[in-house]
């Protein structure tokens, strides 16, 4: 068996218990959510496992051999998927699950090979300028509509993936961002969904996906 089918292989059997995780931990966070939390329990195992599946044919696609940037783009995916389905179910980004994407993203930039990794340093000053970003424009927001616009984990959640991508790529993540939940709002609308300027969104999703997409493209 050669090295990339292995790790392949353990990637996609690692992602269905981090799928599992992801299902766990949201559906027994405190009861914040607006609605019932439903057990998904099989679909996110499924998810998980093409998150590592994926990771392993992307690193090799990319003519990245080592097993480690599989691994890294595994460990960023099921981070994403966990902070994605939470935020979506709760709207909440609880410190204790975007705090750990951060670490782990230092932990990328000074072991994975340019231009994914960049160094420590550099890593951790995008995670400065990624979250001082996102908190002056919340701030501005507030100061100026008068009420919040943004959760208080979402400028957390973008400065800790700020340490993955790099503050260059930040500009595609919110792009990303942006398009996706208007895709989504647009397509509630079309389904009948009563929303408006104050209806909430969990706009840390959209980040996930941003980040995850970011991510792919470099």
């Amino acid at each position: 068996m050669s090295p990339e089918l292995a790790t392949g292989i353990a990637l996609t059997l690692s992602g269905l218990a981090a799928g599992w995780l992801a299902a766990y931990v949201s559906h027994h966070l405190p009861p914040l959510a607006l609605g019932p939390r439903p057990r998904r329990y099989l679909i996110m195992p499924v998810a998980g496992a093409l998150i590592g599946m994926v990771s392993a044919v992307w690193a090799q696609w990319q003519g990245l051999p080592s097993p480690w940037t599989a691994v890294f783009t595994a460990l960023l995916g099921w981070q994403l998927l966990v902070l994605a389905v939470v935020d979506a179910e709760n709207f909440w980004l609880p410190d204790v699950l975007t705090v750990p994407l951060g670490i782990s993203g230092i932990i990328a930039a000074t072991v994975l090979p340019y231009p994914l990794g960049q160094g420590w340093m550099m890593a951790l000053l995008s995670a400065l300028f990624g979250f001082s970003a996102l908190w002056l424009l919340a701030f501005l927001y507030r100061k100026l509509r008068g009420r919040s616009g943004l959760g208080g984990g979402d400028p957390i959640l973008f400065g800790m993936g700020a340490a993955w991508v790099g503050a260059m790529d930040l500009s595609i993540v919110l792009l990303v961002a942006s398009l996706s939940g208007l895709a989504v709002v647009i397509g509630l609308k079309l389904a009948g969904r009563n929303l408006d300027m104050h209806s909430k969104i969990p706009f840390g999703t959209y980040l996930a996906i941003g980040f995850a997409v970011a991510w792919l493209v470099v």
